[in-house]
């Protein structure tokens, strides 16, 4: 069914690669126009340029710090002067660091929490009121099944994913409450085949060994393809999920269903 966010306005950040750039094209292709939106400049070109090379005119690019308020401004004024408003706002750009409470550096913490969870403090804020005034709409803060379950292998990562969950709940109620037509919820995926598992993969020594690894661990038996979650992510941009807010939309194969034993 083609033209599932036909007329929707999406700002999506960290559309420079992987998950980013996939919802990007897969929002565009169901009727958005899209302000991909990355702090690597050249890599959000490409996204936009990829999208306009099969929708004429549907992207724009812009280069974007998503943890300082100004581009926020900067990139959100952009979308309402090119395209007359916002609907979407897909929180999607963040890091990956491993380690344990003994292991983290206080740095690397302090990075975790500025661009995981203080990235979409911004954009939430920021994007309300451009949101508010264009009739309505849907903010997607990507989180992680790390955010529900606990791994003492990704302290810092999690607790910020779980700190996107926590606030994605306020923040619906919030929008309830004064009756702005906006929805927030988050999105938990497990491992995906994105650049965020090229660290473990050079830890394991090889990208098949290290898919495979990570497979075992899920009920289903397989990682994520970036489309396993950009399908879940049309689904709450898109009306289809007018009534679902404050919510949890996990995709992570049977993960945080609980231990499966061995047969």
């Amino acid at each position: 069914m083609a033209g599932r966010v036909e007329g929707k306005v999406a700002l999506i950040t960290g559309a420079g690669s992987g998950l980013g750039r996939a919802s990007a094209i897969h929002l565009a292709e169901e009727g958005a126009s899209i302000i991909a939106s990355d702090l690597n400049e050249i890599t959000a070109v490409e996204t936009a340029a990829t999208i306009n090379a099969k929708w004429q005119g549907a992207a724009i690019s812009a280069k974007h710090d998503a943890t300082n308020e100004n581009d926020w401004k900067a990139v959100l004024e952009l979308a309402q002067v090119q395209f007359g408003g916002l609907h979407v706002l897909l929180n999607n750009a963040g890091i990956s660091i491993g380690g344990d409470i003994e292991s983290t550096e206080f740095a690397e913490w302090k990075k975790l929490q500025e661009i995981d969870v203080d990235s979409v403090f911004w954009g939430c804020k920021l994007a309300l009121p451009y949101m508010r005034d264009s009739g309505g709409g849907s903010i997607i803060n990507i989180s992680s099944t790390v955010g529900i379950l606990g791994n003492p292998s990704t302290l810092g990562y999690g607790t910020a994913k779980a700190a996107v969950r926590s606030m994605t709940k306020s923040i619906a109620l919030h929008c309830a409450r004064h009756k702005y037509n906006i929805r927030c919820n988050s999105v938990h995926p497990t491992f995906i085949k994105t650049p965020l598992l090229d660290r473990f993969s050079e830890a394991v020594g090889s990208e098949k060994e290290a898919y495979q690894t990570l497979a075992d661990l899920i009920p289903l038996g397989e990682i994520l393809e970036t489309e396993d979650v950009t399908h879940g992510i049309i689904y709450l941009a898109s009306e289809e999920s007018r009534m679902m807010t404050g919510a949890e939309f996990v995709i992570d194969g049977g993960l945080t269903s609980g231990y499966m034993p061995p047969i």
